[in-house]
């Protein structure tokens, strides 16, 4: 028996399926990330899809059939003119919105996580300029943020092994345990951290920055070029560690259009 049901949306992701259908990943604000069929979704004269093509906020009516969720409807609720013309915008927030759909589980609820991405769209609708670098650093940032609202919230502060407060110089990034471990941890157990890395203390202020500040607040920090890769590699590394899927590319090379 088939279920109809009415929910809003963002697009994450299409793929075509078979000759004429197409596959959507959409992430609800009550429902979390859902996947659902557009039967003759490829199709040129598709009524239906165009509204799910690009950056926008849509409402939906799906069903819920024996094997799988289709669209019945769906009706455009707000566009984001900016991004639409802007191909930097445009390559940045999808970038950002393939994150969430590598970074979490279809049926989870957490509209957190839907308040994220329309912050997220909102700031980039906004009349800024952006640099490739500046474009990094904000991916960067919006990884962070999905990164502790999916339960990866790395630890900053304290090390990892000891408890104790880190000081300024005193201590070493760990991807794999989501953190910093202090100096003193890393010489008495080498062993249990040796893939522990270095890492300055302004990369670390910007790891800080990126996830406690909003994205308006992310254009004042100064970017200088080693603390940037500093700061990427910390954040790559949280992503290959915890992430679901591995992205495709780096951070720094999914903004290079911008």
């Amino acid at each position: 028996m088939s279920v109809l049901y009415q929910t809003t949306g963002i697009v994450l992701s299409r793929r075509d399926h078979k000759e004429v259908d197409r596959w959507y990943s959409v992430f609800t604000p009550d429902r979390g990330k859902v996947e659902f069929l557009a039967r003759g979704g490829h199709k040129p004269l598709a009524k239906l899809t165009p509204h799910l093509e690009s950056l926008a906020v849509v409402d939906l009516l799906l069903v819920y059939g024996r094997y799988y969720q289709t669209v019945a409807g769906v009706d455009r609720l707000k566009s984001y003119a900016r991004v639409h013309g802007d191909l930097s915008r445009s390559v940045l927030a999808q970038n950002a919105l393939h994150l969430v759909d590598i970074g979490t589980r279809a049926d989870e609820s957490d509209p957190y996580i839907y308040e994220l991405i329309e912050h997220w769209l909102d700031f980039l609708d906004q009349d800024v300029t952006l640099t490739a670098e500046r474009a990094g650093f904000l991916l960067g940032s919006f990884a962070l943020k999905l990164l502790g609202l999916v339960g990866y919230h790395p630890e900053l502060l304290s090390c990892l092994g000891c408890r104790m407060n880190i000081g300024p110089g005193q201590y070493r990034w760990h991807g794999l345990r989501g953190g910093v471990v202090c100096s003193r941890c890393t010489s008495i157990d080498q062993e249990q951290w040796f893939s522990a890395r270095p890492m300055t203390d302004t990369a670390l202020k910007l790891v800080r920055f990126a996830l406690s500040e909003s994205f308006d607040s992310q254009l004042r920090p100064h970017l200088s070029g080693e603390d940037l890769t500093g700061f990427h590699e910390a954040v790559e590394s949280l992503m290959i560690s915890h992430f679901p899927t591995i992205p495709a590319s780096s951070l720094r090379g999914a903004c290079r259009v911008c």
